[in-house]
């Protein structure tokens, strides 16, 4: 069986929506990619977190095992 490439735990999470004006996205979107709404509204998340028990290929990293994580992000489609 192969090692997966990257296995952490999720731990202590918390995260917080907001609803954004699509047009402030609109320039860091990939392109051919389109925004996704939800409910007729466009979101960005703000999301923090321990990453813990960090292996990359099975093997742990030192100083990257386990730490703290803040990820922006937003829905495109």
């Amino acid at each position: 069986m192969a090692n997966k490439f990257l296995t952490a735990e999720w731990n202590n999470l918390i995260m917080a929506n907001y609803i954004i004006d699509p047009v402030i996205l609109l320039p860091y979107l990939p392109p051919k990619t389109e925004l996704d709404f939800y409910h007729g509204e466009c979101y960005v998340s703000l999301i923090g977190f321990m990453f813990e028990q960090t292996k990359m290929l099975g093997m742990r990293i030192p100083f990257h095992i386990n730490f703290e994580e803040v990820n922006l992000r937003f829905m495109y489609g």
